[in-house]
């Protein structure tokens, strides 16, 4: 018994010394649990919420409505889901499923404006190759072929898009006048594309440059 008092008594001591500091650290994991949950809450309500935008812009586009009143709607979902949830790849994939509407509907200014805007919130590749594609591209029905030529340089490595980069800067040197530098761009997208591809479109492009400087 004797042994079990010094016990007792030597807890108390070491908690006195030391029980703040142990109540000061049970706080901080409790908080730090409660905080991590919060933190999980709020992302995954965001993500749902990111996820229900991306799905009132697919569910408007299929909708029976008139076409004005389908892109006003898809408009509206779309700006809502910006002010909300600007860095979510729902946001993006949005405004990259706008931006082909604004190219079908022949407003490639539209599109161009929206691509820009996937553009400096795409994060990690292969999605910013794609938006630059399809930004050069809308930029070129714009009639803004330097743009385009600027958009594609600003791509370091095309990896597997790179028939089509090469392709597609062949067409916006070839739309500014710079025949040399679209013939070239157009070589290296046949280089690309290896010995057992023939894109006729390609070859075609590359006879019309051909002709014109025999002509």
């Amino acid at each position: 018994m004797a042994e079990e008092d010094e016990q007792w008594e030597a807890f108390k001591r070491w908690w006195k010394q030391n029980g703040s500091s142990v109540l000061m650290g049970i706080a901080i994991v409790v908080l730090g649990i409660a905080g991590w949950q919060y933190w999980e809450a709020r992302e995954a309500a965001a993500r749902a919420e990111a996820r229900q935008g991306f799905d009132s812009v697919i569910s408007t586009l299929q909708s029976d409505k008139e076409t004005e009143e389908r892109l006003s709607t898809m408009e509206y979902a779309l700006d809502n889901l910006k002010d909300s949830q600007p860095g979510s790849p729902y946001t993006v994939f949005s405004a990259m499923v706008a931006a082909s509407v604004y190219m079908e509907e022949s407003r490639p200014e539209d599109a161009v404006e929206e691509l820009e805007w996937a553009l400096e919130r795409a994060g990690g590749q292969p999605l910013p190759r794609v938006i630059r594609l399809r930004l050069a591209r809308a930029q070129l029905a714009s009639g803004e072929s330097e743009a385009a030529i600027s958009t594609l340089e600003g791509l370091d490595d095309a990896g597997e898009f790179a028939p089509l980069f090469h392709e597609l800067r062949g067409d916006a040197h070839h739309a500014a006048g710079n025949e040399d530098a679209a013939r070239k761009a157009y070589q290296a997208a046949r280089d690309s594309h290896g010995e057992d591809v023939n894109d006729r479109l390609l070859e075609i492009k590359l006879s019309d440059l051909a002709v014109t400087e025999e002509g």
